[in-house]
């Protein structure tokens, strides 16, 4: 397949993607996973720091930490360029609204959740963090990437007939100088995010190619995913990761890196788990959190039997777990709607096909 046909046949907008999606692309899929697990094992690690340390899966939170939410929002974008100019109802029902109905789902999910685990004394020692209003502004732990994306897509629509050469600049500009500590953190989020999803949106053959040139080349592809972990964590070790400029540089290089991973990885036997992981990052990045939470706590019971990292691995790997497990479980049941967008939220249209008349156990619109 060529990068043309990719373009125009392919959709893969993370982390879930609408019903008419055609089939997938291997490495976008591997390079979702890589992210996921990048995601995963951050919030294990920043929930282990305050009951005394990570151990070694702090080393690689901190590597992961220059590329796996650029990368996110990268490939977030890479797909766009299909669907940007179709009509504004049909963009808007599958890319707004899609996203914004999984965000205040989980929204209201997580703040019902947190009120129990404050009553049962999961949570000892913290407090209310605030209404579910404000929750709706300063979201829950990794929900602000929900919250996000739908912005991200109204924004890329319309400024799609500006000229590459004077967003790409300022956006560019917006990340160096994106500014911390105020609020909402939405602006800060999107200052510091818009620019990768915008590359992945312009520059998407660029990356079509890239992939297609490792998969032919692997000695090269492996040369280079060498080179770029050299750089990284030498600039993650000396503290420059999340420097001006550098955060932008290492960002784009990550994507690199994961694409040709992604790439590689399509070849090599036993990693298919990895590109399910890729597949299901809505549902994952959705479902981990709250089984996290309780994990750990189990998780922490077993602290003598297992050093600090395998603590926080085994604890992401059993969210994951508990995720896929609550997705396998719900479809085809009243509670399919967790993961799948109800045929009753789309946005009727004379112009598009009708919504599916399934039931919510359907098959889940996601990537």
């Amino acid at each position: 397949m060529t990068t043309s046909d990719a373009l125009l046949t392919q959709e893969a907008a993370l982390p879930g993607a609408p019903p008419e999606s055609a089939p997938r692309i291997g490495w976008v899929d591997y390079a979702k996973g890589i992210c996921m697990i990048g995601v995963v094992t951050l919030y294990a690690v920043n929930k282990l720091h305050p009951t005394g340390g990570s151990g070694w899966l702090q080393y690689w939170a901190d590597f992961a930490q220059p590329f796996r939410m650029p990368d996110f929002f990268l490939l977030s974008g890479l797909f766009l360029s299909r669907m940007v100019d179709r009509p504004w109802k049909r963009y808007l029902d599958s890319k707004v609204v899609h996203y914004l109905y999984f965000f205040l789902l989980w929204s209201v999910i997580f703040y019902a959740a947190r009120i129990v685990a404050l009553e049962v004394g999961l949570f000892r020692g913290e407090e209310d963090s605030g209404s579910l209003l404000h929750k709706l502004v300063e979201p829950f732990a990794m929900l602000w990437f929900i919250q996000l994306l739908p912005i991200l897509f109204l924004v890329s629509r319309l400024l799609r007939k500006v000229p590459t050469w004077i967003v790409l600049p300022l956006a560019c500009a917006l990340q160096i100088e994106a500014p911390h500590g105020i609020r909402p953190t939405l602006i800060a989020h999107f200052c510091e995010r818009f620019v990768f999803f915008y590359v992945g949106y312009r520059f998407a053959p660029s990356f079509f190619n890239l992939a297609a040139r490792a998969q032919a080349r692997p000695g090269w592809g492996l040369a280079g995913i060498a080179l770029w972990a050299l750089v990284n964590e030498a600039l993650v070790l000396k503290g420059y990761a999340s420097g001006r400029g550098f955060s932008l540089g290492l960002g784009i290089l990550g994507a690199i890196g994961v694409i040709t991973a992604g790439s590689l990885l399509m070849k090599t036997r036993g990693t298919a788990w990895l590109r399910y992981l890729g597949q299901q990052s809505l549902v994952i990045y959705l479902g981990f959190y709250l089984p996290m939470l309780v994990s750990l706590a189990l998780a922490r019971r077993a602290g003598a039997f297992l050093d600090r990292g395998t603590l926080g691995l085994a604890a992401a790997a059993l969210s994951v777990l508990c995720a896929l497990g609550l997705f396998w479980a719900t479809r085809g049941t009243r509670l399919a709607f967790l993961f799948a967008r109800p045929a009753w939220t789309r946005f009727p249209n004379r112009g598009m096909a009708r919504p599916a008349k399934t039931p919510l156990g359907a098959e889940p619109d996601v990537a």
